[in-house]
């Protein structure tokens, strides 16, 4: 049986990560778009800028929760890496912005450097010993052939 019902319950039973993720894909497709709007106006480096500033009001959220989020085990290490994911999302969004300045359109640029996990997976299996099945790597390969489609 399925109705109104059943998705409402569907979607309370959801596991937590996958609502945050849906909220992600939310967010990051505003984020987008909006970048290409911006990309108009700036350029590539002021673009980041304010980017930047425009995170400050989750830095201050961030701030005052952290008072409330216990301490644990290797917290040095932990801001070190997250200093280098920030890092490398900056130079990422920079080189991301500037594709968008020098004319390249939304509808492709957005899906192209969404391809990232590419590098992720890579990246998982080099340093982090995982492994990828056959089935993923025939994704893999999809996902490079859909970067070359995407760029004609």
């Amino acid at each position: 049986m399925s109705g109104p019902a059943t998705t409402r319950a569907n979607i309370l039973t959801m596991p937590a990560w996958f609502f945050y993720s849906l909220l992600t894909i939310l967010a990051w497709g505003a984020w987008a778009a909006v970048s290409k709007i911006a990309s108009g106006g700036v350029d590539a480096y002021t673009n980041q800028f304010f980017f930047s500033i425009g995170l400050l009001p989750l830095v201050v959220l961030v701030w005052w929760r952290s008072g409330q989020v216990k301490r644990c085990p290797g917290t040095t290490k932990g801001v070190a890496w997250a200093f280098l994911t920030g890092m490398l999302g900056g130079a990422g969004n920079i080189a991301f912005f500037h594709a968008l300045i020098i004319g390249g359109k939304a509808s492709i640029v957005v899906p192209a450097t969404a391809l990232f996990p590419l590098v992720t997976v890579i990246l998982a299996v080099v340093l982090l010993h995982e492994r990828v099945n056959v089935t993923q790597k025939v994704g893999l390969v999809l996902a490079l052939a859909a970067i070359y489609l995407l760029s004609m």
